[in-house]
């Protein structure tokens, strides 16, 4: 399924995600993502900063599914994924839960994706 991409209000932080990567992520990717931005926020422009508190990327990351820029692998996760409840929970820590919180190579790699100077287009020209 191709993502919708709508960048919704300017300023938005699912806009600024939506243009950086048009095609989006699957989920282990968007969890290792939102976590990177709501642990690390630095590379994360200014002005879309006070968007990273766990209500605001919760709902940012569920609207982003949705649209379906977050993509279920395999039916994984499914409706789940559009609700806040579902991102805020992946955000709460659980400190009985045994192992790292989320994989935090991939969540840079991730990230690093959506820096322009890393994208091909950019890299082209």
């Amino acid at each position: 399924m191709e993502p919708h991409i709508n960048h919704g209000r300017p300023g938005w932080l699912g806009a600024w995600l939506q243009e950086r990567c048009h095609q989006g992520f699957e989920v282990p990717e968007a969890e290792c993502l939102c976590l990177r931005m709501y642990y690390k926020f630095d590379g994360i422009p200014m002005p879309l900063r006070h968007q990273l508190s766990r209500v605001t990327l919760a709902s940012t990351f569920a609207e982003l599914a949705r649209r379906g820029w977050v993509r279920a692998t395999d039916g994984a996760g499914g409706d789940e994924l559009q609700t806040p409840q579902y991102w805020q929970h992946l955000l709460t820590p659980n400190y009985r839960r045994s192992g790292p919180n989320y994989d935090y190579a991939l969540g840079e790699a991730v990230f690093h994706r959506l820096q322009p100077s890393m994208r091909l287009t950019d890299a082209a020209m």
